[in-house]
C-alpha cells in the first residue's frame, strides 16, 4: 500500500506521445484488462520531447509500473530506456516499453501489422508502395519482408530523405526504387500511407488506382483523403485501426503476460472511437 492511499495498489501502464489524448490504446488495454479481471490502470499522458527521460524514469523507479505504450514522437528515443530486442534494434525505433530489474524495448508494430493484414487479405503482397519514410513505414517495411513481399517503391515528399528506408528494404533482400510522390505509379499489391492524411490529397485517386488494397495508418477522421479514392475505386482499405489493434495483440501480452485477440482490440478500439463520435 502507497502511504496515503486509500484500496488497493494498481498495477500500472500507459500511453505516452506528444499528443496522446487522441489515443484509442487505453480502451484496448482496459477492454482486456475487464476481460481477464485485472486491476490495472492505464492512461494516455503528453509528454513533450524534453521532458520525456524524466518521465520515463519516474515510472520506471516506481514500482507499481509495468510498462508503457509508446508513440510519436518518441519511438526512435524510447530505444534510450531499455534492451532493445533485434528487430527493434535493426529498425531503430519501438512502441513498447516494459518495465522491470532489466527494462526492454520492443516494436509491436511489425507483427501488429502481418496481423492486420492475414486478418483481412489472404494473399501476400508481391509488390507494394509505401507513402513516407519515417518509423512507422520502416515497421512495415520490415512486416512486409516476412509477408515475402520482393518489390517496394518508397513515394516521398523528399526522396533524399528516404535513403534509409531504402538501404533498410535492400539489407531485407527487396528490390526498392524511391521515387517522388506523385509520380506514376503501376499496380501494385498494396498502397501503404504512413504520412499525415491531408499531404495525400492530391496523390490518393493516382495511388488508389495503383494498389489492389490501400492502407492509411490514419483511424480519425476515417475515410481519409487515400479510404475515400479506394472506395471510389473499389479497392479494398485497411485503416490505423487495424494496425492499432494488430500490434496491440502482442503488446498487451509483453506488458500483463495475458492473451487478447485482434478482434477484442478491433472491438474495443471501434466502440471508444463511436462513443467519442457521438459525444
Amino acid at each position: 500500500m502507497v502511504p496515503g492511499q486509500h484500496g488497493p495498489v494498481l498495477t500500472r501502464a500507459g500511453v505516452v506521445g506528444d499528443p496522446a489524448a487522441h489515443s484509442l490504446s487505453p480502451a484496448i488495454h482496459r477492454a482486456g484488462y475487464e476481460a481477464h479481471g485485472l486491476s490495472w490502470d492505464y492512461q494516455a499522458y503528453t509528454v513533450a520531447p524534453e521532458s520525456l527521460a524524466d518521465f520515463v524514469q519516474s515510472c520506471a523507479a516506481d514500482e507499481t509500473w509495468a510498462g508503457l505504450s509508446v508513440t510519436a514522437p518518441h519511438k526512435e528515443a524510447v530505444l534510450a530506456f531499455g534492451e532493445a530486442d533485434e528487430p527493434t534494434r535493426l529498425l531503430g525505433a519501438g512502441n513498447t516499453l516494459v518495465f522491470g530489474d532489466a527494462p526492454r524495448v520492443y516494436n509491436t508494430d511489425v507483427p501488429g501489422f502481418v496481423r492486420a493484414w492475414r486478418a483481412h487479405v489472404p494473399n501476400s503482397p508481391s509488390a507494394a508502395a509505401i507513402v513516407g519514410n519515417g518509423a512507422t513505414a520502416r515497421s512495415i517495411t520490415l512486416a512486409l519482408a516476412g509477408l515475402g513481399t520482393a518489390e517496394l517503391i518508397v513515394l516521398a515528399r523528399r526522396p533524399e530523405r528516404a535513403k534509409s528506408l531504402a538501404d533498410l528494404a535492400a539489407t531485407l533482400g527487396m528490390s526498392v526504387d524511391v521515387r517522388v510522390l506523385g509520380e506514376p505509379l503501376e499496380p501494385v499489391d498494396l498502397v501503404a500511407n504512413t504520412i499525415p492524411a491531408h499531404a495525400t490529397t492530391a496523390a490518393a485517386p493516382a495511388l488508389a488506382e495503383a494498389a489492389r488494397v490501400v492502407f492509411d495508418v490514419v483511424y480519425d477522421p476515417w475515410p481519409t483523403p487515400l479510404g475515400e479514392a479506394a472506395e471510389r475505386a473499389g479497392r479494398q482499405s485497411l485503416s490505423g485501426m487495424d494496425l492499432l489493434a494488430g500490434q496491440a495483440v502482442d503488446q498487451f501480452f509483453l506488458l500483463t503476460g495475458k492473451h487478447i485477440t485482434f478482434e477484442q482490440a478491433r472491438s474495443a478500439a471501434g466502440r471508444e472511437l463511436r462513443r467519442r463520435s457521438a459525444v
